[in-house]
């Protein structure tokens, strides 16, 4: 994987991408510019499956503006697994007319 920018920074901070396939890679935090946010997607052996609830910001609202509007809840993924009977209709064997 090779590692390229957007081109775009917000002050100083970039947000890296795979100048291969274009897939978000990491950033540098702008609230902490000390940490970086991972996509763990891209992380081998880890999957975005693995985090029982991952709250969702709004993207509109970043903490470090804080002053001006608090940032807002806009969901949470969570990742459910199902039996594949419930997800969808599955015929019977004898009901495919075979």
């Amino acid at each position: 994987m090779r590692i390229g920018t957007n081109g775009r920074q917000v002050s100083a901070l970039e947000h890296f991408f795979c100048s291969k396939c274009g897939i978000y890679t990491h950033h540098q935090r702008r609230s902490n510019p000390n940490q970086y946010g991972v996509n763990v997607a891209c992380l081998s052996g880890l999957s975005p499956f693995d985090f029982e609830d991952v709250v969702v910001y709004d993207g509109a609202n970043h903490p470090a503006d804080a002053y001006f509007s608090k940032p807002r809840v806009a969901g949470h993924l969570k990742f459910i697994t199902e039996p594949a009977e419930k997800l969808i209709d599955i015929p019977e064997p004898d009901s495919l007319g075979g």
